[in-house]
């Protein structure tokens, strides 16, 4: 990387010399290295000397170069829409590129593309066989997406000890969805052997993170006298949040509860 080269273009830049500057800009551009482009963009973003269009064009020259982790970084740019066009189709192409030089999150974005048939055909024998592959080394939410798939059926037969098995492993990285569906399958003793305890500890973990279902969910134990210390309080407290967020059902639930209460039902 053309350290000597980075600096005098941010010291041009600080300075108001924008000819200056673009001159430097222009000897990067024709060295064509992919480093010294992407920590263009890095620098220029940490300090607020380009904007996110320009950040991202550089990212892109360094991706185009071949530098893996520019290919990433333009790849969510177009995913997200930050600092370009969204583009699903573009976000799959460079995705992929990062994927092939064993980026694990890239290919297993990627994989949950194809699961919901965006940007690419939709395939959810692709996407399972991809999630499966890079799972254990992936994002806490490719983690939940394969757990979805045993569950479903999709791309594969239905397995509920398995998808257990993966929602559990996305619930101790703490996504708040995930230990949601853990608490739900402890309730049930789907996949999982029945314990009402640990269904309230998960559930009252993502509740706490603002997760509606789970704010339902550990509010209708209570009223159920399924928790360890019921509180109907707590529960009415537990609804209105869940009811805020437009949760289904909770509103009718909230109001049940309330001229329970109010009635002295409970």
């Amino acid at each position: 990387m053309e350290e000597e080269l980075v600096e005098k273009v941010f010291m041009a830049i600080e300075a108001g010399d924008i000819e200056t500057a673009d001159r430097y800009l222009s000897e990067i551009r024709m060295s064509g290295d992919p480093e010294t482009e992407y920590a263009i963009a890095g620098i220029g973003m940490e300090y607020s000397l380009l904007s996110p269009q320009q950040c991202a064009e550089w990212i892109e020259l360094a991706a185009e170069g071949g530098l893996e982790e520019a290919q990433y970084d333009i790849g969510r740019r177009y995913l997200d829409g930050f600092g370009v066009t969204r583009s699903d189709e573009k976000a799959v192409f460079w995705l992929s590129k990062s994927a092939e030089q064993g980026n694990c999150e890239a290919e297993a974005i990627v994989a949950m593309m194809y699961r919901r048939g965006q940007g690419v055909p939709k395939d959810e024998d692709r996407a399972f066989g991809m999630l499966l592959e890079v799972a254990g080394c992936a994002s806490a939410e490719a983690k939940y997406e394969l757990g979805r798939m045993y569950e479903r059926g999709e791309g594969t037969y239905p397995d509920y000890k398995e998808a257990f098995r993966w929602y559990y492993e996305a619930a101790k990285r703490k996504l708040p969805e995930a230990q949601t569906t853990v608490g739900a399958m402890y309730h049930d003793g789907k996949g999982t052997v029945k314990d009402l305890r640990k269904a309230e500890q998960w559930f009252r973990s993502a509740a706490s993170k603002g997760d509606a279902r789970a704010q339902y969910r550990l509010a209708m134990m209570h009223v159920r006298k399924q928790t360890a210390e019921p509180n109907i309080t707590m529960a009415v407290e537990l609804l209105r949040r869940s009811a805020a967020q437009g949760y289904p059902g909770a509103r009718e639930a909230l109001d049940r509860v309330q001229k329970m209460k109010a009635s002295g039902e409970i």
